[in-house]
């Protein structure tokens, strides 16, 4: 099944999709804690997002966790994403009607 891409446009607020986890950083998040973002919030190379807020200048506020079932006001990490990299998200029920 090949990779589609969803216009961003078409997004919808608070619904859960999938994204390929290397939209996260890899870098350390501290100097004192080598973890990374995209190890923390994806599982398997994917990392699961809910919508936030548009910010007007094609950047998106986002909450993203390692699944799909995160509760975004207690659960995940808060992030900026780029129309390019949310044009990469797919929505999270289409995999759960191809099983």
């Amino acid at each position: 099944m090949g990779h589609t891409t969803l216009p961003t446009r078409r997004i919808w607020y608070g619904y859960p999709y999938e994204i390929p986890s290397d939209v996260l950083s890899d870098e350390p998040t501290h100097n004192e804690d080598l973890s990374s973002l995209r190890a923390e919030a994806s599982r398997d190379g994917i990392c699961y997002l809910r919508l936030l807020k548009d910010l007007q200048d094609g950047t998106y506020l986002a909450r993203v966790a390692a699944h799909p079932n995160f509760f975004p006001a207690r659960e995940g990490y808060t992030v900026v994403l780029t129309d390019k990299q949310l044009a990469k998200a797919s929505p999270w029920h289409r995999r759960m009607l191809a099983a």
